[in-house]
């Protein structure tokens, strides 16, 4: 069993910022592949995840980008913490060994079609409007 990534809620994962590496491509975060098989629900290749560092200051949800997730070797993501790309080295090495979470709910629940979303905030937006 690998230590990370754990379910903290439905759909939504902690793990350690592990690092990063050439090996994953610009919108993709890697993870441990046999971990991500054993700990979690998410599909290798397809889900997509928001991540937050917790403890610090982030952008509000919809705002944060979305990562695709990817298998990584062992070597790479030794107890299933998350990899993300070298071009976020600078920005992100600071938080190295943090806790992150990973968001995956939106790439199960809405899975692409804000059809519904557009449509609620719309009816919010009406409701506003009235008073």
């Amino acid at each position: 069993m690998y230590a990370y990534p754990i379910e903290v809620l439905a759909e939504t994962y902690v793990s350690k910022l592990g690092g990063f590496t050439e090996e994953v491509g610009k919108r993709e975060l890697g993870i441990n592949e046999e971990a991500l098989h054993l700990n979690t629900s998410i599909i290798v290749g397809e889900t997509e995840a928001r991540i937050k560092i917790l403890d610090e200051r982030n952008p509000p949800y919809f705002l944060r980008k979305s990562f695709r997730i990817v298998g990584l070797p062992a070597h790479l993501s030794p107890n299933g913490e998350v990899v993300l790309p070298e071009r976020l080295r600078d920005k992100l090495e600071k938080h190295v060994g943090k806790d992150v979470v990973l968001n995956t709910v939106e790439s199960f629940r809405i899975d692409g079609d804000y059809f519904n979303v557009i449509k609620a905030i719309k009816k919010i937006e009406d409701k506003f409007k009235q008073v």
